[in-house]
């Protein structure tokens, strides 16, 4: 399996089969300790990983490099491609490194961490059951890894702070518009906050995971979507 550091909490609530896994991916300057932090605020029968970003940026970690300013900040597609393809050999073997269920794989991005989630989900589609992004946008070198056909199955969550200085909520609506073109099943929220995580976002996120792992149910065949 492709190293990614990681923390993780493990299931508190545990049932027959393997649980679901949650995969967090935090933001540029951050590192796998911050978005661990709402682990007891969520599910109890995930197995939650929170990964490190690949780049030492000195003062934390990053996913890839950034030019400009807040507001106006271009990503290095050289080393955003590094990370996804880490990233989607990474997703691809730690459900069985772990010993949850690859038929229930869950993503949750902020920032950076939400550009690549939604990367890797739309990529990998028969990996990653539902993404969440949070404060993100869509990388516009993506369109060229997509099958929408392949689409039907995944389940996203986004949500954009409408005052946001650093990616403006024009990158959450330019997923939303992207996805409402695809078969994803979508829901869309925004909220009076800058770049951050309202309140009300959580109790969304608990919800709409709730009502994904029930939904899809532990997996017949452990091995399925295993290699």
């Amino acid at each position: 399996m492709t190293t990614v550091r990681y923390v993780e909490r493990k299931p508190l609530i545990t049932s027959d089969g393997p649980p679901p896994l949650l995969i967090m991916l935090h933001g540029y300057g951050s590192n796998e300790q911050d978005l661990i932090g709402l682990a007891p605020y969520l599910d109890q029968r995930l197995h939650i990983i929170s990964t490190r970003a690949l780049f030492d940026i000195g003062f934390g970690f990053a996913w890839y490099q950034l030019g400009g300013m807040p507001g106006n900040l271009q990503q290095d597609d050289n080393t955003l491609k590094q990370s996804l393809d880490v990233l989607l050999k990474f997703v691809e073997g730690i459900p069985e490194h772990l010993g949850a269920d690859p038929s229930r794989v869950y993503l949750f991005g902020f920032s950076q961490g939400a550009v690549m989630s939604i990367d890797v989900a739309l990529i990998y589609p028969e990996r990653i059951a539902g993404v969440i992004a949070i404060s993100g946008y869509l990388d516009p070198t993506v369109h060229d890894w997509v099958n929408t056909d392949q689409l039907h199955r995944l389940h996203a969550l986004v949500m954009h702070g409408n005052v946001d200085d650093v990616i403006p909520v024009a990158g959450g609506r330019g997923i939303r518009d992207f996805l409402q073109t695809t078969p994803v099943q979508l829901n869309y929220y925004e909220y009076d906050i800058g770049h951050g995580i309202h309140p009300q976002a959580l109790t969304v996120m608990q919800q709409w995971l709730r009502e994904r792992i029930e939904a899809q149910g532990p997996a017949t065949d452990t091995t399925a979507g295993m290699v």
